[in-house]
């Protein structure tokens, strides 16, 4: 094992990372993200707004519709926009799980499939033929992406207003019981600050100053978002989905005055994003599934009390939700951070160091509650077939942790391993 780097140049590379970090979520592009838009660096893309197609697409549009334009499932019926802002103290309406709740596999493996790709059964049934065989148990399915629609005709009257629908998945109650016939758990998937049709349409709920497009935020702080992907879980829910996985639940890495610019603190930003989880505890727990949340991966790393300016302190989120699933693509770290020249070029010891991070600074938590994202991707001129992917899983198991999720952007996947 190489010594890690000193705190200094670890501390230069990780400002350098968020400095040079992109959030969009870019189809067809060289440089493929992660859960909550992580883009390594030197590879920081910004799709126009409107180039929202999803990797794996099989009958991409072949251009986004605007909200109140045809095609962009606008509706004249009210909004879900609430006459009280909930409170994430206040207990939910009922304690009783309204769906009966399935078994979680222990040990979880899983892999991300995007919309676009579960909504094309030639594709999507023969790759999870193949999963299952190999070992993996769980699907992450995508619920709402970073194109900010939503994977169906959702009833939700706020998401036909702005027209955040989009037929990806005929149906998608069918889809999760088919999955779950061949065996699989069943998470969902949903990006919750980035979302440019929520943006649009309603701007006094956002943070100020981005374009509208692809790349939008809205302010973490303000409940009625929280209430909007909380309806979104909801609906999925009822559709038979045994989990919710947030992402992007952080600001954005430019930085807003009076929201994380310099005029915050640290404690004014992570209190939103972990009041949040609260409240989706508050409402989803009590309906049987299981929460938890995507995080960037250099939150494993940092300092004790540094949010990266994101308001993402990983401890903090670990105690909240049933999991936390840090984003430790090799890809995506600096050079020299943990003392290696090339991380992408170092799988093992990338994961290893930056989750062994993650057990110190979560110490007297059961092991249990992390699930990392790993890399099955080829980036930054490093190939990644069976040997990169397994040291990965490896460096997870010399640690002691056993589930992980598989992130490819194509949802295509190394064929050759076996997870078993």
């Amino acid at each position: 094992m190489r010594k890690p780097v000193m705190p200094a140049l670890l501390n230069s590379a990780l400002i350098l990372s968020l400095l040079l970090t992109g959030c969009a979520h870019s189809s067809g592009s060289a440089t493929p993200t992660g859960p909550s838009g992580q883009l390594p660096i030197g590879g920081v893309t910004t799709p126009a707004p409107g180039n929202n197609t999803d990797p794996g697409e099989a009958n991409p549009s072949a251009e986004a519709p605007k909200p109140g334009e045809a095609g962009g499932q606008t509706s004249t019926e009210g909004t879900a926009e609430p006459t009280e802002p909930p409170d994430p103290t206040e207990p939910a309406e009922s304690n009783e799980p309204q769906t009966p709740a399935r078994t979680m596999p222990n040990p979880v493996r899983g892999l991300h499939l995007s919309g676009w790709y579960a909504g094309s059964p030639d594709l999507v049934w023969p790759l999870l033929d193949w999963a299952w065989e190999a070992g993996i148990n769980t699907i992450v399915l995508d619920l709402k992406a970073e194109d900010g629609y939503l994977s169906w005709e959702s009833d939700i009257p706020l998401a036909q207003e702005i027209g955040a629908n989009m037929r990806k998945i005929a149906d998608l109650k069918a889809f999760v019981e088919e999955a779950h016939d061949r065996g699989f758990w069943v998470a969902g998937r949903i990006v919750v600050m980035n979302d440019q049709w929520l943006y649009k349409g309603r701007p006094e709920w956002a943070i100020p100053g981005f374009d509208g497009g692809a790349y939008s935020f809205m302010d973490p702080a303000n409940e009625n978002v929280w209430k909007y992907n909380i309806d979104v879980a909801k609906e999925a829910i009822a559709a038979g989905v045994d989990e919710i996985q947030f992402d992007y639940i952080r600001y954005s890495e430019h930085l807003r005055e009076g929201y994380n610019g310099h005029d915050t603190t640290a404690e004014q930003r992570t209190k939103p994003i972990n009041d949040f989880l609260r409240y989706a505890m508050t409402e989803l727990k009590p309906l049987g599934v299981v929460v938890g949340a995507d995080v960037f991966g250099l939150t494993t790393s940092v300092a004790e009390g540094d949010d990266m300016e994101i308001g993402q302190d990983y401890r903090q989120i670990a105690e909240i939700v049933d999991y936390i699933a840090p984003m430790v693509y090799p890809s995506h770290y600096a050079p020299y951070t943990y003392g290696l020249e090339n991380p992408n070029a170092n799988p093992y010891e990338t994961v290893y160091n930056s989750m062994k991070k993650a057990l110190e600074r979560t110490e007297g938590l059961p092991i249990e509650k992390h699930r990392p994202w790993i890399q099955d991707f080829s980036l930054g001129g490093i190939s990644y077939g069976p040997a990169e992917v397994m040291a990965q899983v490896q460096a997870l198991k010399d640690l002691g942790i056993e589930s992980f999720m598989l992130w490819d952007p194509s949802n295509k996947y190394t064929r050759e391993v076996s997870f078993r």
